[in-house]
């Protein structure tokens, strides 16, 4: 074997994914079943975001090297174009063939660049590392014949959050005037996490009616079918997840998830 040829080996691309499955795995460990000297008291919720936000930095190294690689560019150029050949081939009027005329591989590239440093990247690592946790719950729930509480159900955001996510909006409005990339991809991304808890927060709150003993069994069912159609319906969905995060931000002042207590007073002079 030659030198060429051993060079062309592999070997140090498969040893840096096995360091990233590595460390996504021991992340997700931490996640979901943390020892002792590891758990430092946060709360689940907590250790979700920190470990997709350290996920996230560790995944866009290996994105970007793998945007870096000829195998990669080729296969976006492949689909790019078919995607273009086949939307032409329909007969599109005037205003999509210019779009898809204006549309090239590099635009695709830099489109894929700007998305995962924007948080694109962040949001990724969450939906893997709850599907994950959801899945293994599930089968640890179905093998021991438990039923748990919703996983959302007592999340609350810190209230501080609701100072976060408002000064980086702002923050991010003023930013995209003066043009600055780097600072405005860090407001990005911590927008984007403030987003996702205030959904997780919105998620909860609507387990929380849903799981009332005072909430009809075909009540519950229906919006449960309901809820499952607008998930899976497009633009639909995306209003849907809005009113979600709206609904955990009004929580900072109205509090949604307050039992009702149906029982006597606890003293008889009332």
């Amino acid at each position: 074997m030659s030198i060429q040829a051993a060079n062309d080996l592999p070997l140090i691309n498969g040893f840096l994914d096995i360091v990233f499955f590595t460390i996504m795995g021991v992340l997700f460990l931490w996640i979901s079943s943390p020892p002792p000297f590891l758990s430092f008291n946060l709360p689940g919720s907590l250790r979700m975001f920190i470990g997709s936000a350290i996920g996230a930095l560790l995944f866009i190294v290996v994105f970007f090297r793998l945007m870096e690689s000829q195998g990669f560019y080729d296969q976006i150029a492949n689909l790019t174009n078919s995607l273009i050949s086949a939307n032409g081939s329909r007969g599109a009027d005037v205003v999509e063939n210019a779009i898809l005329e204006s549309i090239s591989v590099d635009f695709v590239m830099d489109f894929m660049r700007a998305v995962m440093l924007r948080g694109g990247s962040l949001l990724t690592c969450i939906i893997i590392f709850f599907a994950s946790r959801q899945i293994s719950l599930g089968l640890v729930r179905f093998t021991r014949r438990e039923r748990g509480m919703p996983v959302f159900m007592t999340f609350k955001v810190y209230p501080q959050v609701i100072w976060i996510l408002s000064l980086s909006l702002l923050m991010l409005v003023l930013l995209r005037l003066t043009g600055l990339e780097a600072p405005e991809i860090v407001l990005w991304n911590i927008f984007i996490l403030c987003v996702m808890m205030y959904l997780a927060q919105g998620l909860g709150i609507f387990q929380f009616f849903l799981a009332r003993p005072s909430t009809p069994p075909f009540l519950r069912l229906l919006m449960l079918i309901a809820f499952c159609f607008l998930l899976f319906s497009p633009v639909i969905n995306t209003i849907l997840f809005a009113g979600l995060v709206l609904l955990g931000i009004a929580e900072n002042w109205v509090a949604f998830r307050v039992p009702k207590t149906n029982g006597p007073p606890s003293t008889p002079e009332v």
